[in-house]
């Protein structure tokens, strides 16, 4: 595993394309710029600023439709300079930081 990388996946119970409001709605909400969006493949790249203690970090997060119906949602975040050694501490609490967001949008059922 990389230093300034950390990955998550998770899944909800609900309509991919609901999901896909959700994570956009998220990162509206946590400040995050949008650098690509793919609605067709359900693909989403975000990323946050540079500061004085980063490079800043990119939050990719691709969703998909699992056999059971449910939707699964990978949460990457990835540090634009990957040899950061304190980034992996920073990459997870981005990626539980969103988690916690989309959890408000998407409340379990």
């Amino acid at each position: 595993m990389a230093w300034g990388r950390f990955e998550q996946n998770f899944v909800y119970n609900y309509d991919i394309n609901a999901c896909l409001d959700a994570v956009m709605r998220t990162g509206a909400q946590r400040k995050l710029k949008v650098k690509s969006a793919d609605r067709n493949a359900y693909r989403v790249v975000f990323s946050t600023g540079m500061s004085l203690t980063t490079w800043g970090e990119k939050v990719h997060v691709a969703l998909g439709v699992l056999p059971d119906g449910k939707t699964g949602i990978n949460i990457a975040s990835v540090s634009n300079l990957g040899t950061e050694i304190t980034a992996k501490s920073r990459n997870e609490k981005n990626v539980y930081e969103f988690v916690n967001t989309l959890n408000t949008f998407l409340p379990q059922r």
